[in-house]
């Protein structure tokens, strides 16, 4: 009887070894996932400041430059700068 038990209980143990050894795996790529999400967040809003800098020196150089403003014209990008040097 005492064998029986000693037989189940390390079956239990081991089967949940396995099952944790599961769960770590799969915690483990869970991980790697959200943190590609989180980096791929963080550029956005680095790109947005880039972006928005290339922007503003479009309209500069389209106000400055009469080639430059036809080639805008061509493709149809109508930029202005405002007050505050943002371009629309």
């Amino acid at each position: 009887m005492q064998k029986l038990i000693l037989w189940a209980l390390s079956g239990a143990v081991s089967l949940l070894l396995i099952v944790n050894l599961l769960l770590g795996i799969s915690t483990r790529k869970t991980v790697n996932q959200i943190q590609m999400v989180q980096s791929q967040v963080a550029n956005g809003s680095q790109l947005e400041m880039v972006l928005r800098n290339l922007s503003i020196r479009i309209a500069m150089a389209g106000e400055k430059d009469p080639s430059f403003r036809e080639i805008l014209k061509k493709h149809e990008l109508n930029v202005k700068l405002d007050g505050g040097s943002e371009a629309k």
